[in-house]
Parts: structure tokens; sequence; C-alpha cells
């Protein structure tokens, strides 16, 4: 897998999707060819079309108008909408971007999203399970306090429920995705609240322009079965839908400390979804995007210390409009998640059952006044809805509220400056009885936490083949509902002690600088990078002891915050036929100003390495891995339990794959995971994994 460089621009049309293997060029979702199979770009009407889009009104703004395979044959690179909501090279964008392409993907030979993250630099994962992990970006990682905001289309996934992002629930398969854009540094200004650390954004093909048909099955060892099927159906010029459906199932391994209690909750790791992916192109311009999608996922994730197994079924329904206007390129985006955990269990504090329910609207406009500024209003409305056990009944509500703005200037073709402001109200409520325990009555929550987000940057082409970027971001982290009035009893065994809620906890800041240069070699075929990062978080979210009520308990509060500096080298080399490759190093090094002995969290130094060879219908890739010790914590049962300092050694990892082209339609895989097993937390370890998978295409 190679992420595409924000960078200086590659050689003309070598990373297309083409679906095939070493130097056959075939014919593949829809892409145009000459008749031979092989793919023409016509330099004319690629700089025509270059002009229209720096003299275009607004162009089309986000995912569902972008026609990006058309733009990709025409700049021989990458296009992104999501950071300025308008269509641009990724190698002008003004944020510090990485980008996954579907033949990165197809090259991989990975089988979920968190494996294929972990290969980028400045990247962590860290896995609860085989399945469930927690991403990072920037070298600090809070379970179940997501920092980074991952989207589907543009619209957020983050459950306010978990306080995280849980990758089983992504109602999303690998086949679909045309390309998966990895921001780093704070943008909530341009994302959201939450992307104080970064924004990892999916992007699916349409099914109107894209059509995806796909059969893939997968077998391995540790009980592995996995299925998917999506069919793409026409309904004319401009309109088309896509149906996903996909079945996970694998054998739970590598769980390092194994009890009594623990096995009486602990379940393999299992998933089933469907999705579905409608998109509609009318005369006047418009284009409309609806989609639902359902979820089952039981598996087991780390957090607090302990382990948590859950089932977790989660169903979204989502709609948009987008269009041009007199007044710029508007665009509508509604969203309703529910999520429910008919159980989660944990040896610490036993079962519960909890519930959540989202209402997202966003709206915005993107317009131009004069040649050189682009302007983009926006606005977002969410209600949260959360219900739990340990409530008895009680409803806790958020009613979050915000604006933003965005203005990016062009002050010469080689250099442009995008500033953007969001400002945030949160009101908290609570109705019912309450939890079991009510340390708080329901005026407690009668409050709102507020902030405003800022995000500047500057980016420049200093010659032909260096590009800079100097960006400041000012993020926003609300608390999630369950932070706020979730209480919690451990159970006996745990000191029959209560981790209260605690309505008072207030909104942090994330300061982050980061100076990145690129440098095209080869004539743009290879690329290097450096990038420098300082992060500045105001507070964290932690237990801490405390008097409540003249009792004593645990009590979710604010606490001291983090400093991270960090440093990414890259070198990235693509080509369509012949060897590809790509080596990064990140420096990280975290200082937590409360860390109970936990200095060092995350590795300091990681290392990645990938190289692959394509020949006729072959292909064989290696991907490696070094991470330097680090450390963990793991929470001991008692009558006063206790959380312990582990070590966690360093490691190396060696993934091999080879592929083999049957033929038009058929595709066979072979992928061995982690040759030499690891642990990045003191609970889990991962295994060795053998993969064998087919995929036909019709």
């Amino acid at each position: 897998m190679h992420g595409r460089r924000g960078g200086v621009a590659p050689g003309r049309g070598d990373n297309q999707s083409t679906g095939s293997v070493g130097g056959r060029y075939r014919l593949h979702r829809g892409i145009p060819n000459d008749g031979d199979g092989k793919l023409t770009i016509q330099r004319p009407m690629a700089f025509a079309v270059a002009c229209l889009l720096a003299i275009a009104p607004a162009g089309r703004s986000r995912a569902q108008g972008l026609d990006y395979h058309a733009y990709e044959q025409l700049f021989g690179e990458p296009v992104t909408a999501s950071a300025t909501g308008k269509p641009e090279r990724v190698s002008e964008t003004p944020v510090q971007m990485d980008v996954i392409t579907a033949e990165d993907i197809r090259r991989s030979g990975v089988r979920d999203l968190p494996t294929l993250l972990r290969r980028l630099g400045a990247v962590d994962v860290l896995r609860g399970s085989s399945t469930m992990a927690d991403v990072g970006i920037g070298g600090f990682i809070r379970s179940l306090s997501s920092r980074v905001m991952v989207t589907i289309n543009d619209r957020p996934v983050y459950s306010d429920l978990m306080g995280a992002v849980l990758w089983p629930t992504l109602a999303v398969e690998l086949p679909e995705i045309r390309q998966i854009e990895v921001i780093k540094g704070a943008q909530s200004a341009l994302y959201g609240f939450n992307a104080v650390d970064g924004v990892i954004n999916i992007v699916t093909f349409a099914p109107d322009t894209d059509p995806v048909n796909v059969v893939q099955a997968r077998i391995g060892n540790h009980a592995r079965r996995d299925g998917t099927a999506i069919a793409s159906i026409g309904l004319g010029e401009g309109r088309g839908i896509r149906l996903t459906a996909a079945t996970d199932h694998a054998g739970d391994s590598g769980l390092v400390v194994r009890t009594p209690l623990d096995a009486a909750f602990r379940k393999d790791p299992n998933r089933r979804s469907f999705a579905f992916d409608g998109r509609w192109s009318f005369t006047d311009g418009g284009a409309a995007r609806i989609g639902a999608s359902h979820t089952d996922v039981t598996d087991r994730t780390v957090a607090y210390n302990a382990y948590f197994e859950a089932r977790v079924v989660t169903d979204v329904v989502e709609a948009s409009y987008a269009r041009d206007s007199a007044v710029g390129h508007w665009s509508a985006d509604l969203s309703y998640t529910s999520m429910d955990l008919p159980w989660v269990a944990s040896e610490p504090t036993g079962q519960q059952t909890n519930r959540d329910r989202l209402l997202d609207i966003r709206l915005s406009d993107l317009f131009k006044l004069g040649a050189d500024d682009s302007f983009r209003l926006g606005s977002e409305i969410r209600h949260d809805a959360l219900t739990s056990s340990n409530l008895q009944g009680g409803t806790l509500t958020g009613d979050l509220l915000a604006g933003s703005v965005m203005w990016q200037h062009r002050f010469s073709p080689d250099w442009s400056m995008v500033n953007a402001a969001r400002f945030d109200h949160d009101a908290l409520g609570r109705s019912g009885p309450g939890g079991r325990v009510d340390l708080f009555g329901n005026q407690a929550f009668d409050r709102a936490v507020m902030g405003t987000s800022v995000n500047s940057a500057l980016v420049g082409r200093i010659t032909g083949e260096d590009t800079l970027r100097l960006a400041f971001g000012r993020g926003l982290k609300l608390p999630s509902l369950t932070n706020f009035g979730l209480p919690v009893r451990f159970l006996p065994r745990y000191s029959n002690s209560l981790l209260s809620e605690n309505p008072n906890l207030p909104a942090a800041s994330v300061d982050d600088l980061r100076l990145a240069w690129d440098h095209a070699l080869d004539g743009g075929a290879t690329v290097a990078r450096l990038a420098l990062f300082h992060d500045a978080t105001s507070k964290t979210v932690g237990p801490v002891a405390a008097v409540v009520a003249g009792r004593p308990v645990l009590m979710t509060a604010s606490t001291a915050g983090v400093v991270t500096n960090g440093m990414e080298l890259g070198l990235l080399h693509r080509a369509r036929r012949g060897w590809t490759w790509q080596a990064n190093y990140t420096l990280d090094r975290l200082h937590e100003h409360r860390d109970q002995g936990l200095r060092d969290s995350l590795p300091e130094h990681k290392i990645n390495l990938e190289a692959g060879y394509a020949w006729e219908d072959w292909q064989a890739g290696l991907a490696a891995a070094y991470r330097s010790p680090t450390r963990g914590l793991v929470l001991q049962a008692g009558p006063r339990p206790i959380v312990t300092v582990g070590n966690i050694k360093a490691h190396s990892e060696l993934s091999p794959h080879v592929a083999w082209q049957a033929g038009d339609n058929v595709r066979v895989d072979l992928t061995a995971e982690n040759l030499w097993p690891y642990q990045d937390t003191l609970l889990q370890k991962m295994d060795t994994r053998y993969y064998l998978s087919i995929t036909i295409s019709y």
C-alpha cells in the first residue's frame, strides 16, 4: 500500500486504478480507453478543463458532486474536495494529506482499514482485538476518546455513546472504496468538532458513474470466514444504486490475560453488514444521494485498562442534495444514526445495555468573490439522545449548534492561503430518574459547553519540484455524553466503588503547528517528505479520586494535558508496472503531564517499509514495520484495584502478499500478516494470520 502524498504532482497516469496487474491496462470501472485497453489523456482537453476549474464560480463541492475519475484522468493524480469544498489536486491542497487509492488497497492484500492505515507515517494503531482498533494521528491515543474524525463520503461516523470510532461497525467494504484521504493535524474549523488530531475521509465509488460489481470470499486460520457481494444497478443517465452485503467471522485469539469471569462474556468476533447507496443527477445541475446501512457486530475492545466485550447494532439513514445557484454551490446533508448495545460486558463492571440516537443536519454554501477568493459558509445541528440501563430509564441529551466560515485566497498560481473558523455550542440535558446512585440531579446537566476552532494554512510551490506547507490549527475536543453523564458501578471483586459521571467537564483545546516540505524526484515518480509537528492538548479526560455529596468516588474529570513533538520522513515511489515502494520514519516525543508513570505510552520510533512488483498477471509485495519499546496499563483486581504500568517490547512486523489475475474477472490473493506475532498493548497479542481470497468481478 502506498499513500499518495499531498506533494508535487507525480508523473502522468502512474496512479490510476486500472484493475490490472503489471503492464496490462484493462477497462475497469468505466475508465475511458482507446479500445485496445490503453488509457489515454488528451493534453489539450486536460488544459482546457484545468482552466475551467480555475475560473469556475465554485465548482462542484464535496464527494457527492465530484467526478473523481474524470479529474484523475485529466490531472494524472488523485483529486479531493474535502478540505475546502471545491475540487483540487492533492498536490495543491492546503492541508497535509496522504491519499490511499483503490489500486493501493488492491495491491496491499489487507482485509481491514486499520491495517491499511497503520502503514502510513505518523499514524498509530492500537489493537483491542484482532479486528477492533484505536487509530491516532500525531503520537497520542486515548481509548474511547477519539481525536480523529472519521467520515464516509464526508458523513461523520463518530459515536457519542462510546466516544470513539468503532471500525467494524462502518458499513463500507474495501472493493467499493475509491480513495482514503488522511489529513494530519487539528482540523476542527474545516471539518467539525473532535477533528483535533486529523481526519480520515473514506470516499466510495459513485454508483451512477463508477459501478462496482464484485463477489469476494476469504478463508484463513483462526476460523476466518469472510464474504462480500457488491452489485451496482444503472437507472439511466446519471442515476444508479449500489447494494452491498458482507459477513465476517473469526475465532477469538490473542487474549493475553484470561480469567473465569471474563470467559463468561467472551465471544468470537462476528460482523454482518448491509448497505444501500443511490445517486441521482438532475438536468438543472443538482445532485442527490440517499443511503442506508445496517451492521451487527460482536467484538472486544480495550478501554480504561480492561476488556470490554459488546454487541453493537448500528443503523444509518442519510440523504443529501447539492446544486449550483446564483448564490454559489450549496449543499444540504442529513443523517440519522441508531446505535444499540444490547449488551456490553466487562470483568470490572459486569453487564449493561446502552442505546444512542443521533440526528445530524449540515448546510453549506461555497461561492467566489472575484477570481482569487473563495468562501464557504457552513452550519451544523446535532441532536443526540443516550439511554442506558445505568440511567434506569433516564435520558441524557446533547444539542449542538455550530457555524463556520472558510476563506481561501490565491496570491498567485503557485501560492494560496486558507483561513477558517468555527464556533460550537453544545447544550446538555437530562430527564428521568438518573442513575442507581445519583450524585447529581437533573438540574446539574442544564449547562452548555462551547468553544471556537481556527485553522490557517499557507501552501506554495517553491520550485517545479518543491511544495511547502505551513499550517496552524486550534481544535475543539468535546467530552462524550458517556463522559458527561453515564455512571458505572464496579463489581465487588473490583472494590464495589462508583465511577461517577461529571456534568461539569469543560471542552479541551488542541493547538497544532505543522511544517511540511515535499520534493519530487525522477520527474515526479518519487516524492520525498519532511514534516515537523507540535501538538499541545490543554486537558484530557480521566478518572480521579473525589468526594461528591460526602461520598468518596472515582470521577470522570478533566486532567492535565499532553504535549507531542514529532518529525515524519518519507519516500514514495509509484508506477503502474514494475516496482513500487515506500519508506517512512516517524519520531514522536510524547509527554503526558499526568501520566501515572506512563511516560512514552506510544512508540517513540516507528518505521514502515513496503515494496511491490507487478509483472504479467502476477503481483507480489512485502510490508515490514518496526516499533520501539513503549509502556501500557493493566488493571488488577482486588478490594482496592491497582492500575500497574508494564513494558511493551520493541517489535518488528513482516507481512508478504502475492496475487494472480486469473483472466479478466478472477483474482486470487494470498496474504500472511504478522509473520512475527507482536503486542502493541499489554492485553492483546496480534497472532500470525493467513488469508486466501478469491475475487470475481462481473
